[in-house]
């Protein structure tokens, strides 16, 4: 793996948040940016793969695209998968198969493969010392069993690779050196390599956790979608484990959303890290890059009516490093209020209404959220994550933008509102 490879690069998200993820990869400085359903493409050499990593706050994964082929079917999936595996550039397993080197973008080999990356020493990779895993997604294919295609698609790699080099990879499952994605979509079959490994929404801050907590990225969501200038203070009046506090705390600072990750790992950090290549050095300089930090002085207020929540919460906020900026009290959410102090301008109102409560069934306590927002914040930007059912509605207030988003299986909407 050499750093100036070109590659084609694959950063997924929650299904809603790609606008959001896009203008994310485009501050990074990411070229030939391409949205789609739960996920943006883009061009780049490795060290760009590794800041995306490192720094993206609303992804997934960060996938390379390896290869692509035309699979109707169990045989044409095998067959695609050997090819790859095998550098065949005529029938796959053909004696003196050529490498493919210096073949262009989208130049087929055998059955039809197209190559992501024509510069990426795909030998090296799926060399047969390396074990594996792969996982399949399916839409929009007559291929619909992914357990099934994954199957295919490990027995065509091991053929090739038999083909090439007169053995196999192991398969592991636990702890494998590569992690492969099998996508089928329209009777066609991506290969894609994950370099992430554990998903990036696992920060490494939520030593705590509580019922169904936000997950991290679609927190960091709500912060950016909110177009905060990091300015005055934020308030999360029923702040549960402290997570939009901490990805706003974080966003404000200019903290790297992966600086926890190889001690929340125990060392094992990403993925991308196994792969061979691996310029150690140039990561260590990608992490020392200085990020936006505009809100250097910020507060972090957090209210819940629990005291097991404010527990979790001081234990996140205090592994995050944010527990000395931050002020925790326990009541209603309507009891709480902007911090008092000379010369505090108003900041960002963030709001997670738990799911399956009775804050979430009465249209009461939604129009309460309202008032509270409109007697008690005025100059402030709110942020509400609300469930998709519709009762963001009864808040009372218009929205300055609403963006649909999937909040793991349940429909939402993150509601931006300007208070006056």
């Amino acid at each position: 793996m050499v750093a100036a490879e070109r590659l084609a690069l694959v950063a997924t998200c929650a299904s809603g948040l790609e606008e959001l993820l896009d203008g994310e990869l485009a501050g990074l400085g990411a070229t030939a940016r391409e949205r789609q359903r739960g996920a943006v493409r883009f061009a780049g050499a490795w060290p760009d793969c590794w800041r995306a990593n490192w720094r993206l706050r609303t992804a997934n994964r960060v996938l390379v695209e390896l290869a692509s082929w035309p699979a109707a079917d169990g045989a044409a999936l095998a067959a695609g998968a050997r090819a790859v595996a095998s550098g065949s550039a005529g029938a796959a397993g053909s004696a003196g198969a050529a490498s493919g080197a210096g073949r262009g973008p989208g130049a087929a080999w055998g059955h039809g493969v197209e190559i992501a990356a024509p510069d990426l020493d795909l030998a090296g990779l799926l060399h047969p010392d390396r074990s594996f895993v792969i996982q399949a997604t399916a839409t929009a294919s007559r291929i619909r069993d992914t357990r099934w295609a994954a199957l295919k698609a490990k027995d065509g790699l091991v053929d090739g690779q038999r083909d090439r080099w007169g053995r196999r990879a192991d398969v592991d499952r636990a702890s494998p050196d590569l992690q492969l994605r099998l996508r089928l979509h329209a009777d066609r079959a991506t290969l894609l390599l994950d370099t992430s490994g554990e998903p990036l929404d696992r920060r490494g801050y939520r030593a705590l956790s509580t019922t169904a907590p936000v997950r991290e990225s679609l927190a960091a969501a709500c912060v950016l979608a909110a177009d905060w200038d990091g300015k005055g203070a934020v308030v999360d009046p029923m702040c549960g484990s402290a997570t939009l506090l901490v990805e706003a705390g974080w966003a404000a600072l200019g903290i790297a959303s992966g600086s926890l990750r190889p001690r929340d790992l125990g060392g094992a950090g990403w993925a991308f890290e196994r792969l061979p290549g691996f310029d150690a050095a140039t990561f260590a300089a990608v992490r020392a890059e200085a990020l936006p930090a505009p809100g250097q002085g910020v507060r972090l207020v957090g209210n819940d009516r629990s005291a097991e929540a404010l527990r979790a919460a001081r234990a996140n906020l205090e592994r995050a490093g944010l527990r000395q900026r931050a002020q925790l009290t326990r009541g209603n959410a309507a009891s709480c209020r902007p911090p008092a102090g000379r010369g505090l301008s108003p900041g960002l109102v963030a709001l997670n209404p738990p799911y399956g409560e009775r804050t979430a069934a009465d249209a009461g306590h939604w129009r309460e959220l309202g008032s509270l927002l409109k007697h008690h914040f005025q100059g402030w930007r709110a942020v509400v994550l609300a469930g998709g059912e519709g009762l963001g509605k009864h808040i009372g207030l218009r929205p300055r933008r609403r963006l649909p988003v999937k909040n793991g299986p349940l429909d939402a909407r993150i509601l931006i509102f300007d208070l006056f």
